[in-house]
C-alpha cells in the first residue's frame, strides 16, 4: 500500500491575473499593517515608469524608501548595502520586484535587518545557520514579492546570494524567509525582455522535471508539475509568438508556480547543481544553465527515472502511446530540447568561456559514489 507524506511549503497568499497589483497590492499590505514600505529592486526596474513608477504611484505616502543595484546572482555587497538602507528607513513591510535576484536579495535583506548577519564576511553561512536557529517563525519582516521573470524565487524559502571574492552562489535557508504574499501581474512582465522571460520559463521546466524525477513518491507535486509542464510549453511558445498576450504569460506564471510545490527537490536537482557551479562563478544565467544543461541530464537520469520521464513526455506532447516505457523516457530529454530549440534559447555551453578546467571545477563538489565525476564530466561535454 502507498504511503507518504507531503508538506506545502509555498507562500500562503498567492494572486494571479493582468493588473492584479494595482488591484489588490494596497489591500495585501494593509493585511500585514503595512505603513512604511521600503522597496528592493535592480537598476533597469528603477528606470522604467510602467514598473517602479507604478508601484511608487501605489503606495504613495507608504512608501519609506527604496535600494535598485541589486546585480545579478544578488552579491552580497549588493545584500549588505540593500539592508543599510533599508535599516535607515525603519519599514515595516519589504516589498521585492523583479527577477530572482531581487527576490532573493530582499529575502536575505529581511534576515540580515532581524540578526546583524554581515553577509560579505567570511563566516556569514556557518554564522547564519546559528542565527537562524535562534529565529521565531515571526521573526522577520513581511515580504511581498512581485516577479517578473519565471524564476520562482518568490516560491522558495531559500535566499541564494553570490559570495564576496569567488562569487559562488551560496545561500540561506529558513521557512521563516519565505515571502508572506505573491501578485503574478502579467501586465508588468510586458517590461520584462522577452529573451530573459523565456529563459527563466525554462529554468521553471527544470524546477517541473527534477521534482518529478526525484526520489520518493509525491504524488500532489507531481500532478501539479505536469500540468506546469503543459501550461509552460503552450504559454511559452504563445508568448514567444505573440509577447502581448496577456493569457500566454498568465499560463507561464501559473506553469511556474505548479512546478515548484516541491521545492526542496526542485530546487536540488543534477541540472540545477551542476548550473549553479557553473552559472554565477561565469555570469551564466540560471535560466541558461537550465537550457544548456537539462536535455543531457535527463538523458543521463533517464534509466534510473523512466517511468517518471516517460509521463514528462506526455505532459510535453509526445505520443507515447503503445510504447515501453523505457523508449518513452528516451522521448522526454529530445521534447525538451525541441522546445528549447522552438524558443531560440541557447544550447551549447561551448558558446561560454570556459574551459576542462572551469568544468572539473564545476563537478568536484558534485561529485559523489551516485554520481561520479567521469558521468558528470560527459553531461558537460554533451553539452559543449
Amino acid at each position: 500500500m502507498e504511503q507518504g507524506s507531503f508538506t506545502y511549503a509555498n507562500p500562503s497568499s498567492i494572486y494571479w491575473g493582468a493588473d492584479c497589483v494595482s488591484e489588490r497590492l494596497r489591500n495585501v499590505l494593509d493585511t500585514f499593517g503595512g505603513h512604511r514600505i521600503f522597496v528592493v529592486t535592480t537598476r533597469s526596474v528603477a528606470g522604467n515608469v510602467n514598473l517602479l513608477g507604478l508601484i511608487q504611484q501605489l503606495l504613495g505616502s507608504r512608501l519609506a524608501g527604496s535600494f535598485a543595484q541589486i546585480g545579478q546572482h544578488a552579491p552580497a555587497r549588493d545584500v549588505v548595502a540593500a539592508t543599510a538602507a533599508a535599516r535607515d528607513t525603519g519599514p515595516d513591510v519589504l516589498l521585492s520586484i523583479g527577477g530572482g535576484s531581487p527576490i532573493d536579495a530582499t529575502k536575505a535583506v529581511a534576515f540580515c535587518l532581524a540578526t546583524g548577519l554581515d553577509l560579505t564576511e567570511p563566516d556569514a553561512p556557518i554564522r547564519a545557520r546559528e542565527l537562524g536557529a535562534r529565529l521565531g517563525p515571526s521573526g522577520l519582516l513581511p515580504h511581498v514579492a512581485i516577479p517578473t521573470t519565471l524564476s520562482v524565487a518568490e516560491l522558495s524559502f531559500l535566499s541564494g546570494f553570490s559570495a564576496e571574492g569567488s562569487r559562488e552562489k551560496i545561500g540561506l535557508r529558513l521557512p521563516a524567509l519565505l515571502p508572506a504574499a505573491v501578485l503574478y501581474d502579467a501586465t508588468l512582465t510586458l517590461e520584462t525582455p522577452l529573451d530573459l522571460w523565456l529563459a527563466t520559463g525554462m529554468r521553471a521546466v527544470d524546477h517541473a522535471v527534477e521534482g518529478i524525477i526525484a526520489d520518493g513518491r509525491h504524488p500532489f507535486s507531481d500532478t501539479l508539475a505536469l500540468d506546469g509542464l503543459r501550461r509552460l510549453k503552450a504559454g511559452l511558445l504563445g508568448t514567444h509568438a505573440s509577447p502581448a498576450d496577456m493569457e500566454a504569460r498568465t499560463d507561464s506564471q501559473l506553469g511556474a508556480w505548479f512546478s515548484f510545490t516541491l521545492p526542496v527537490a526542485a530546487a536540488g536537482g543534477l541540472s540545477h547543481t551542476l548550473g549553479k557551479r557553473l552559472g554565477s562563478p561565469h555570469g551564466i544565467p540560471h535560466g541558461i544553465t537550465s537550457c544548456l544543461l537539462l536535455p543531457h541530464v535527463m538523458r543521463y537520469l533517464a534509466p534510473r527515472t523512466a517511468p517518471a520521464q516517460a509521463r514528462i513526455a506526455a505532459a510535453l506532447g509526445v505520443d507515447v502511446a503503445g510504447l515501453p516505457v523505457e523508449a518513452a523516457a528516451q522521448r522526454a530529454a529530445d521534447a525538451v530540447a525541441d522546445l528549447i530549440a522552438q524558443l531560440g534559447l541557447p544550447r551549447q555551453l561551448g558558446a561560454y568561456k570556459l574551459n576542462e578546467e572551469h568544468l572539473l571545477e564545476a563537478v568536484r563538489p558534485v561529485a559523489s559514489a551516485e554520481y561520479p565525476a567521469e558521468d558528470l564530466l560527459g553531461i558537460l561535454h554533451a553539452a559543449w
